[in-house]
Order: C-alpha cells, then sequence, then structure tokens
C-alpha cells in the first residue's frame, strides 16, 4: 500500500524539478520583483528590482530602460536609454539580483536623475529589457503607471 503513495511523491517531485529548470533559457529571463513605491516627490529614489536567469550566465552586456510619459510626450526625449551590464563571473543557470535605481529631479545624487513634466505630475511607466553577450534579448518587462509629482 505504501509504495503507490512512495511513487506518487516521487513523480511529483521529479515534475516540481523538471519545471523550475525550465526557468533558465538561453534568452534571458527578466522578472520585475518590486519597485519601492507608486508616486515618488521630487529627490526621490526610484529603485526597480529584477530577478533574471540565464541559461550560459552571459548577461553581461546591455540593458535598455525606456520612460514613457502619458502627460508630457516631451519627458520622453532620451528615452532608451542603454546601460552596461557590469562585467562579472557567470556561472551556468545563473541567476541574480539586479537593481536598477534613479533619482527623481535631483541636483546631485550617485544615480542617473531622471525628470518629469515641468507644470504638472507627471504620470508614466518604464519599459526595462537586456541583451545578453550572445545576442539573445530578453523579453520587455512593463512597469504599472507611476507617478512624479511636482510640488
Amino acid at each position: 500500500m505504501k509504495l503507490p503513495y512512495l511513487l506518487a511523491t516521487i513523480a511529483v517531485c521529479v515534475l516540481m524539478a523538471t519545471c523550475s529548470k525550465d526557468k533558465y533559457t538561453t534568452k534571458p529571463q527578466l522578472e520585475l520583483q518590486s519597485i519601492n513605491g507608486e508616486a515618488f516627490p521630487s529627490g526621490a529614489n526610484l529603485s526597480f528590482k529584477f530577478d533574471v536567469t540565464d541559461k550560459e550566465g552571459d548577461i553581461q552586456d546591455t540593458m535598455w530602460v525606456q520612460k514613457i510619459s502619458y502627460s508630457c510626450p516631451d519627458a520622453n526625449v532620451g528615452w532608451p536609454g542603454a546601460y552596461k551590464i557590469p562585467d562579472f563571473t557567470g556561472s551556468k543557470n545563473l541567476k541574480v539580483e539586479l537593481d536598477v535605481n534613479y533619482c527623481y529631479n535631483c541636483s546631485v545624487s550617485p544615480y542617473p536623475i531622471i525628470s518629469g513634466c515641468e507644470q504638472r505630475t507627471d504620470s508614466c511607466y518604464f519599459k526595462f529589457w537586456m541583451k545578453d553577450k550572445a545576442g539573445n534579448v530578453s523579453d520587455t518587462v512593463t512597469t504599472a503607471t507611476l507617478k512624479l509629482l511636482n510640488e
């Protein structure tokens, strides 16, 4: 009687292990985990956290970020921005956490500075995608609408 339960348990474990390996593909997989808010006053940092997986571990190429404003089309000039992903020693079936940070209307910041509308609150969203060393491009990740407050 216990043998069928044991076999069923083993089958479920094998199925779970097989499914979990599917997240490691040749094309980098970019998954947004969190954003540190929905509305940002002037001087605030915007922090986007991602999980990135890649079968070959060669994600050290480029990430693109595009800010798209609903309120101020002129605020979209200069986007998308391309950023070099720092070199590091990768490994097969790589999983890393990637942080992308901006500072909204800052005069000085260790992060890239972004601006919103001059006369009103900017409703916008961001798109992120990346390319690995082999030229494989991830799917595009799009955020929910964020507000850059004009105070």
